[in-house]
């Protein structure tokens, strides 16, 4: 819905996901290397797509072995509903519910 969210302001280490996508269309959750930013803007890091589907929740694990993928300025997250990176397409309000596990 425009701004990113910050998950964390400072390097950290994404390790895993649990999302609802109450849409009946596909939403897509775009992690970035920043703390601070708009949708739309810059290149994700991670680009992850959940179909509409409000019954069913996705989980994602990142990396082999629980080793996760670094984030070298901060941990920032969106949500569109397109997937190119310049995509700046706002989801519903409620649409999409993002729990992120980070250290």
């Amino acid at each position: 819905e425009g701004a990113l969210e910050v998950v964390k302001a400072s390097p950290g280490c994404v390790y895993g996901m649990w999302v609802t996508n109450q849409a009946t269309a596909t939403r897509w959750i775009k992690f970035y290397d920043a703390t601070s930013g708009t949708i739309g803007t810059g290149t994700p890091v991670i680009t992850i797509g959940v179909p509409g589907n409000a019954t069913d929740n996705i989980a994602g694990n990142f990396g082999p072995g629980g080793i996760g993928v670094m984030f070298a300025t901060g941990i920032s997250v969106g949500a569109s509903t397109g997937v190119a990176d310049a995509d700046t397409g706002a989801p519903g309000a409620n649409d999409v519910i993002v729990n992120i596990f980070y250290k």
